[in-house]
């Protein structure tokens, strides 16, 4: 997270300019166009930041998730921050109530950082897991009533947990129907540990990674009992880069074991091949995700999120860094080799400068190609007087997708509401009002949530997909997804977690261009079987029960604009 500017001296006498940019329109491009709406939604909530310079757990950040705690088929909003978070119900008409006091998200005071919903009993409905600096909470959801603390009752005492808690995320690693958890930690900090760093003489600020001493990540088998038992030793992950900010889960070798990817702070990357029975090797040096597109050096990596975006059947990932260092897009080749396709698909050169966090994948328009969303902001508040050609304060960047060849940011012809500059850090996607177009969910560290709702104008076709199992990992944590239809394919999976310290809309969601009909869509659950639905509607929410078929959900019935 504070790497890059170490390496630079040199660099930043160089100096850097900005990509050239087109002049800003005030207008939708192609039809895209999102609205602002926090306010109006009743989002209200606040991040502070601490006096200047900031620290680096000043500059940490927050993370932020769309999750329906109520199982009333409409996704809720969780904000994460100090000294409680905020939990927001969605009345299924736009707009939100805060919840927190009554539902007891509110209850535990701490620097709060990342959040990771999951039905880690089985009971189907969605508890929290809460990471911090020096904290972790497991909240239970009591029935869609509240949640209520059960952090030692599941074995995960907080009276041990001296970690600065990052990212987190659940996943059944060990098919036997359980969601594990994967909780990453950043660094060693506390009392005696140095603070401020001066980067060039005069200017104070936080200190770059390479400073302290780095905490690992930890693996917790679940017993199917309501308990977590610590399993990485004989997992074998604590082969790792440390300094953890992200994790995100994929089978990214189709074997049918859930693999997964590790970004560190300028240490190399860590990707976890499952080889069964809850064990792991890391095999990023070998497959080519260790480092960015500079030999050897390695990424400050913030935000990860899969999808297949050239559309070729096989999941690829994308990889959010530091400034001075272009966010990477990691091509799958198969047989878990990847390439980087940063340069390729345009994406190299325009992030150059900013400073990425939340990172997703996501559907602009319903085009069948997802794009990609980057949230930005730097960690140095004086930033400005070390390289005048980088801000505090950086816009969103959304990278429309044309057709798997090159990423195009929209944002310099967006409107400059939705092109101001924020303090950008957790991200989530989802489709809070059921409407078939995904939403967006930003945290402004230096101020308040930023809701841009999906009113583009497109007469493309959908679908998404709630997937359910009867028992054990009852919202099916790993399953993929394949639509055909003639020999057009897409490729999906249900993994929530990613991004930076935030957690998206579990349903998956294609867009399907103007193809008005699926062949058919096949489910390998996470259990190994396949099902197949033939012919399913389209332009419409369907939730799929293991066995059971599918059955339309509360949205929107028809293309969109129609």
């Amino acid at each position: 997270m504070l790497g890059a500017l170490a390496l630079g001296t040199a660099r930043l006498a160089r100096g850097y300019n900005r990509p050239a940019r087109p002049a800003l329109e005030q207008s939708a491009v192609s039809g895209i166009r999102f609205e602002s709406v926090a306010d109006a939604a009743g989002l209200r909530f606040e991040w502070k930041l601490k006096k200047r310079p900031l620290r680096n757990i000043d500059a940490f950040g927050a993370g932020c998730a769309f999750f329906d705690y109520d199982n009333d088929g409409a996704q809720d909003i969780l904000l994460v921050g100090e000294p409680t978070c905020g939990l927001f119900r969605n009345h299924g008409t736009g707009k939100f109530t805060d919840v927190s006091r009554e539902t007891g998200l509110d209850a535990g005071r701490a620097q709060w950082t990342g959040c990771a919903p999951a039905d880690y009993d089985g009971d189907g409905w969605l508890d929290v897991l809460l990471t911090g600096y020096h904290r972790l909470a497991l909240l239970r959801n009591r029935g869609g009533r509240g949640f209520v603390d059960a952090t030692r009752a599941a074995g995960l005492d907080p009276a041990n947990w001296n970690d600065w808690g990052a990212s987190a995320g659940f996943m059944d690693l060990d098919a036997d129907g359980d969601l594990d958890l994967v909780v990453l930690n950043y660094v060693i900090s506390g009392q005696g540990v140095r603070e401020y760093c001066e980067i060039q003489p005069g200017v104070r600020t936080g200190c770059p990674p390479a400073t302290y001493e780095a905490e690992y990540g930890r693996l917790f088998r679940n017993s199917g009992r309501g308990t977590f038992a610590d399993a990485s030793a004989s997992a074998g992950v604590l082969t790792a880069g440390g300094k953890a900010l992200v994790v995100g889960f994929c089978d990214a070798d189709g074997d049918g074991k859930v693999d997964f990817y590790v970004g560190n702070d300028g240490t190399p990357a860590d990707f976890y091949r499952n080889v069964g029975g809850l064990r792991f090797k890391n095999i990023a040096r070998e497959n080519g995700t260790a480092f960015g597109e500079n030999p050897g050096h390695a990424l400050a990596a913030m935000g990860v999120d899969w999808a297949d975006y050239n559309r070729d059947g096989k999941l690829d990932f994308a990889v959010s860094a530091f400034s001075d260092e272009s966010y990477a897009v990691f091509r799958n080749e198969g047989s878990s080799l990847f390439v980087h396709a940063s340069q390729e698909t345009g994406i190299a050169g325009v992030t150059l400068k900013p400073l990425g966090f939340g990172t997703k994948f996501t559907e602009f328009d319903n085009d069948g190609w997802p794009d990609l969303v980057f949230a930005n902001g730097h960690v140095y508040d004086r930033v400005d007087e070390l390289d005048p050609a980088s801000t505090f304060r950086q816009p969103l960047m959304l990278f429309q997708n044309r057709e798997g060849r090159r990423f195009v940011d929209l944002i310099p012809r967006m409107p400059a509401d939705i092109a101001r500059p924020l303090l950008g850090r957790g991200l989530a996607t989802g489709d809070y009002d059921n409407d078939g177009k995904m939403d967006l969910l930003v945290v402004d560290f230096e101020g308040t949530p930023v809701l841009l709702h999906n009113v583009s104008e497109t007469s493309n076709h959908w679908i998404s997909l709630d997937l359910r199992m009867d028992t054990g990992n009852r919202f099916a944590y790993g399953a993929q997804v394949t639509l055909r239809s003639g020999a057009e394919t897409w490729v999906g999976q249900v993994s929530p977690a990613g991004s930076y310290l935030s957690s998206s809309d579990p349903r998956v969601h294609f867009g399907l261009g103007n193809h008005a009909s699926l062949d058919s869509i096949t489910i390998r659950w996470p259990s190994g079987e396949k099902e197949t639905l033939v012919r399913p509607a389209v332009d419409r929410l369907l939730r799929v029960v293991r066995g059971k078929g599918a059955s339309d959900q509360p949205g929107a019935a028809g293309p969109q604009g129609s």
